[in-house]
């Protein structure tokens, strides 16, 4: 649980808006509970954590294009192809923590913000 609590350590800064919504007075209705520098007792296990896993992901994917021969023979090139690819392009998950990946093991107590790339290509042949 310490990858979802905001200063278990002074090293453990804040660093999702879910983080920030916690207990007070007048927040009642928080997602996480008050936060305690230094302290363990919100890293202790409870159901509070439990988020339902399931998600649906778009890994990876591909679009290209082969240039035509007639275009590019006058260049003495024999095949050319334009491509744009992307990963971790969408995903829709029921975890209340939207910045966490749902593919991270269980007790991953450190997690990197999950990222998207994208990748623009020219593969030719002489």
């Amino acid at each position: 649980p310490q990858a979802v609590v905001p200063y278990a350590a002074t090293w453990r800064q804040p660093f999702m808006e879910e983080q920030r919504d916690t207990w007070t007075p007048e927040n009642t209705d928080a997602k996480f509970p008050r936060l305690f520098l230094n302290a363990t007792q919100n890293s202790v296990y409870s159901s509070h954590w439990l988020m339902n896993g399931a998600y649906l992901r778009l890994k990876n994917a591909q679009l290209g294009y082969n240039l035509p021969t007639s275009i590019i023979s006058r260049a003495k090139i024999q095949k050319a192809r334009l491509y744009v690819t992307g990963e971790n392009l969408w995903e829709v998950s029921k975890m209340w923590l939207k910045s966490y990946d749902p593919e991270v093991p269980t007790g991953a107590n450190y997690q990197y913000p999950f990222f998207r790339t994208y990748s623009l290509g020219l593969n030719l042949t002489f």
